[in-house]
């Protein structure tokens, strides 16, 4: 018989915790969480338990009107994620609704103007804009390594990194995750980093090897996650004309510029080896994405051909 005084009944409700649990990455989680306050906002509903209460046939009829609705509305390219945590909820709770309806309703997607990389100028420019050691040190991450702005979510401390040479450090991402990769960071981006890490400790902060790489504002012993490091990005951006809108859309990812002109600058150095290049982007590769499991050293070779590209 099941137990009535489970430790999650204390906690939340049954349909969250099914809801949490079967998201592997915070990073969605996060935006699947979205997902649904923009739907109950739409709905008028309080709480996602709400959702249970709502006969399957009443809630069709709501997610029909909700798309509708979006598609006067919103992007016709960002409609169907919207539906993804709302869908991920009501699987995970047996709600059984007709999806195949939602699908055909979706809008056919537009031809988006191609996004472009940020070039070196302009994140000297952000580099400019901006007085505070942590938020400089974020940006000459971001540029050094071309990590996902979603890497935030997942740990990252002093017992991740390893100096290299060339005064270059190496930073392991995703540790002890399937997306395991190591990365670099260029002679330029170390500086940043250990003159940050050297003001947090004059004010106070005691280091060890489960120290973030990168702290919040308010808590020097709590990591800065994805969104935290996302606003310093944004907020830089928001002081610079570095972006510019084409069709209500900017041309430049706010984050993912920064990955795209990482992974311009290995694939058209013919002197860097492609399979390589593809770990150093994090991806898998196909097959060699098995059997090719170059050395922390081998990795830093092929980086180190490219430093003076990467470096701003």
């Amino acid at each position: 018989m099941p137990n009535n005084d489970m430790k999650y009944s204390k906690t939340k409700p049954r349909c969250i915790i099914l809801f949490d649990e079967s998201i592997k990455s915070e990073y969605t989680r996060k935006n699947y969480n979205v997902h649904l306050k923009q739907f109950r906002r739409f709905s008028g509903l309080s709480s996602n338990e709400d959702l249970l209460t709502i006969s399957q046939d009443k809630l069709q009829v709501i997610l029909e009107d909700y798309l509708i609705y979006l598609r006067q509305t919103a992007n016709p390219n960002s409609i169907p994620s919207r539906f993804q945590g709302i869908r991920h909820f009501c699987i995970m709770n047996r709600i059984r609704l007709d999806w195949d309806i939602i699908r055909k309703m979706f809008p056919q997607r537009q031809k988006m103007p191609t996004l472009r990389a940020y070039t070196s100028d302009e994140i000297r420019s952000m580099l400019n804009g901006t007085k505070n050691s942590r938020n400089s040190a974020l940006i000459h991450f971001l540029a050094s390594t071309g990590a996902r702005i979603g890497v935030f979510d997942h740990k990252m401390t002093l017992n991740h990194t390893k100096k290299m040479p060339n005064k270059c450090t190496a930073i392991k991402l995703y540790s002890g995750e399937i997306e395991e990769y190591w990365t670099f960071l260029t002679p330029q981006a170390t500086k940043a980093l250990d003159l940050y890490h050297k003001q947090r400790q004059m004010s106070g902060e005691l280091f060890c090897g489960d120290t973030p790489i990168f702290s919040t504002s308010g808590q020097m012993s709590k990591q800065l996650g994805w969104s935290g490091a996302r606003s310093v990005v944004y907020r830089i951006l928001s002081n610079s004309v570095i972006r510019h809108k084409q069709n209500g859309r900017y041309d430049v990812q706010a984050d993912h510029g920064f990955r795209k002109r990482f992974n311009t600058i290995l694939k058209l150095d013919n002197s860097v080896n492609h399979n390589v290049a593809e770990k150093l982007m994090g991806h898998k590769n196909g097959l060699d994405g098995t059997y090719l499991v170059p050395t922390l050293d081998e990795l830093f070779s092929e980086f180190r051909k490219v430093i003076h590209k990467i470096k701003v």
